[in-house]
This record gives structure tokens, C-alpha cells and sequence, in this order.
């Protein structure tokens, strides 16, 4: 079972009266309070953030993605080790790095695969800030572009060891210099210059070569994408609202038959009901089955587990690749009504040891079935000997007593 977090929810999402720069025909504004969609750099923070990428800081009335502030070389390492959806490698033990860190995986299985360097004193300096020149070593060689040895280049100002990291961003057009002749290897990369990079270097990863946690990726900006754009509207026209209100923005993200039934959904949403009829996230830690991929298509199995608010359901979603933008195809549900989970024991505690921590914040030390309960029928799991969740097989339901 995948262990993925996957749990962005839409009300950290929006707030109202943020800042817009759009036609008149979108309802579309920025989702962060310190970046307006008219920058260069919101497509590919957007982008990084819906992928849980970057984090934004939240106050009860904004998000703050904090573009302008420098990355670190920590910070730089665990972008990378999450976009690329990178399984644990033991590498290089840096006298600098702790096993509590949260960028600790990251270092370890980069440096494993030659992506990053520490220095000869044995430290890997996390905190020191990403300069142009490193950037440039770490992306093309995470994403294992081609390097010439002794390249020629226009810029004067690139020593020898960066040249043919620069050179090969060059020449993949994923970066260009300050000027004609000036690189600027010595500068700091700020977090919305990082996410254009990682952006442009993204976009150019062939479907067919993603991993399960790139295809999760994928499905998780799109979707979320998609429901930010009817939400949105809902904001703005509740209870007017009309097809017509969101069909510009939701046609750049979804293609028929998704288009004209979420367009539909949209249209009898109740924007104050809980249950509002937009697409939720999927938990693929729950369900999760690759069943397709190529360069133009995803095609997964997956799940949205229920509550006490919303019935959850089994779902087949294709994603299909439009002029380097993954869109929304179809998004096929079946009741757990019709169809339960149907787990097992053991299929809980796999699942529970990861779902607990993210939903309802709690390490989990140890877990253990201890049988249903009398009254609700559900499964009874004890998690660190004192805290008891109550778990449905059938439907994904979790509650804590």
C-alpha cells in the first residue's frame, strides 16, 4: 500500500480578497497573499505547491508562499528528492546532517546518487544558501541531462567545475544568463527563481518515465487545480452561479466528457454545504493502482475514503497529456455501496500507520486491532497504547474516540 500524503485541502486554499490580475471572463485569483498571478513565477510556484512541493505559511486570512526568500542547500535537496519522487538510498554521512532533519532522506539518497557534493571538511552546510552555479550542478544531474566535458559557453564569468552544469541548462533551456555574458554563478536563488527552474526542467520529463509518486503528482495538481477553479466560482456567484461562470478556466484543465460533467457539478453546487459537488483528493495511501502510462496518458485506481460529512468512493481517473499540460480526462466513481474496500486487518494497520499522522497529527509508535467496536460494528485499533481510532474496511472511514 502507498504511503503518500495527498490530504491538500481547499479551504487552506482560499482566501478572499487576495490578489487577481485576470480578464474579466475568469473568476480565477491567486491562492497566495504575496504572489499575484500576473508574475512570471506563479505558474511554476503553483505548480510546486499543488504537488506539496513548497508549503505555504498560513494566517486566518492569507498564505504567504514567500518567493523572494533565499533557498538553502537543505532546501534544494529536499525539492528535488520529492519532485522526483525518490525512494530512500543510503549515501555520504555528513557530519552536519541529523537523522531528525527534515531534509535528511533527501541528502542521504542525492548524495547516494551523485547529485550533490558536501565539502572536504566532511559537512554538507544545509543551511547555506543555493548559489546559480550549484543549482545548476543539482538539476543536471538529477535529471541526468548530458554533459560535455569542456563546453564553450558565452559567459565569462563561470568557472571551470560549473561549466558544464551551466552549459547543459543552457543548452535544455531551463536557465540563461543575467546577461549576454554574465552568468552570475555566485548569486542566491530565491524560491520562486528554484521553482521556475524545476518547473521548466520538469515539464520536459517524458509521462512514460514517471514513477508511482510522479503519476500521483500529476493526478493531485490537476485535480486540485481543477476544484480551486469551481470553488472559486462558487465564491464569487453562489447561488447564481452558471456553467459559463468557469468554463474558460476549467477548459484550460480538463477535456471532454471530465469538461462538461464537472462543468455540470459546478453548476448544482451549494457553495455553504459541506458537501459541495467538486472533486476531493484522493488518498492513495488508501487505494492506489497504476493501470496505464505513457507520454500522453495517466491511468490510476484510487479512492476517496469516507467521513462523517461526505460518502467516499472508488474512482478511475485518466489524465491525458495536452501540449505539455497534464489535463483531466475522466474521473469514473463507484459507491463503496456497490463495491467496499474490503481490507484486512493487516491492510488497516499499513494504512493507519500512515493516515494517522497525517489527519489527525500523531506519531505512531505502535498499533494494534483489538476487535470491533459494540455499538458502531468498525474496527478498534489501540495506536501508542492510549489512543484508540475506530477504522471502517469497507469505506476508509477513520475516526479517533
Amino acid at each position: 500500500m502507498k504511503k503518500i500524503c495527498s490530504i491538500l485541502l481547499i479551504g487552506t486554499l482560499l482566501f478572499t480578497g487576495m490578489t487577481s490580475s485576470v480578464m474579466s471572463a475568469s473568476n480565477r485569483q491567486s491562492v497566495f497573499s504575496d504572489l499575484n498571478m500576473s508574475s512570471q513565477f506563479y505558474e511554476p510556484i503553483y505548480s510546486m505547491y499543488l504537488k506539496e512541493i513548497y508549503e505555504a505559511e498560513y494566517t486566518d486570512d492569507s498564505a504567504l508562499i514567500h518567493p523572494q526568500k533565499n533557498v538553502t542547500r537543505g532546501d534544494a535537496a529536499y525539492m528535488l528528492y520529492h519532485l522526483l519522487g525518490m525512494t530512500v538510498e543510503d549515501g555520504r554521512d555528513f557530519s552536519d546532517i541529523n537523522e531528525s532533519d527534515h531534509y535528511y532522506d533527501a541528502i542521504e539518497t542525492l548524495s547516494a546518487r551523485g547529485v550533490i557534493d558536501g565539502f572536504s571538511d566532511g559537512t554538507f552546510r544545509p543551511l547555506d544558501t543555493l548559489t546559480r552555479g550549484q543549482m545548476s550542478k543539482i538539476i543536471s544531474s538529477a535529471f541526468k541531462y548530458q554533459i560535455e566535458v569542456n563546453p564553450t559557453i558565452p559567459y565569462t564569468d563561470v568557472t571551470k567545475a560549473f561549466r558544464p552544469f551551466v552549459h547543459a541548462l543552457s543548452r535544455e533551456g531551463i536557465t540563461k544568463g543575467v546577461t549576454a555574458t554574465i552568468y552570475g554563478p555566485d548569486r542566491f536563488i530565491t524560491r520562486q527563481e528554484m521553482a521556475a527552474f524545476l518547473h521548466r526542467a520538469y515539464q520536459k520529463v517524458p509521462g512514460s518515465e514517471y514513477n508511482d509518486f510522479e503519476a500521483m503528482n500529476a493526478i493531485n495538481e490537476a485535480t486540485r487545480k481543477a476544484r480551486i477553479v469551481a470553488i472559486q466560482g462558487l465564491e464569487k456567484n453562489y447561488p447564481k452561479q452558471q456553467i459559463t461562470d468557469i468554463k474558460e478556466d476549467m477548459s484550460a484543465l480538463a477535456v471532454e466528457p471530465y469538461l462538461s460533467q464537472t462543468l455540470t457539478n459546478y453548476k448544482n453546487s451549494c457553495y455553504f454545504c459541506d458537501g459541495a459537488n467538486v472533486q476531493m483528493d484522493f488518498d492513495f495511501g488508501l487505494k492506489y493502482k497504476l493501470k496505464s502510462l505513457t507520454n500522453t496518458s495517466i491511468i490510476v485506481e484510487t479512492a476517496v475514503p469516507s467521513n462523517t460529512i461526505n460518502g467516499g468512493h472508488h474512482a478511475t481517473i485518466q489524465l491525458v497529456r495536452v501540449g505539455g499540460l497534464w489535463k483531466i480526462k475522466s474521473v469514473d466513481t463507484k459507491s463503496f455501496d456497490l463495491a467496499p474496500l474490503n481490507l484486512s486487518i493487516e491492510d488497516a494497520i499499513d494504512y493507519l500507520s500512515f493516515a494517522i499522522p497525517v489527519y489527525w497529527n500523531e506519531e505512531v509508535k505502535s498499533i494494534k486491532a483489538i476487535g470491533k467496536d459494540p455499538v458502531s460494528g468498525e474496527e478498534q485499533f489501540l495506536v501508542n497504547d492510549n489512543s484508540l481510532y475506530w477504522f471502517n474496511l469497507d469505506t476508509g472511514e477513520l475516526n479517533k474516540q
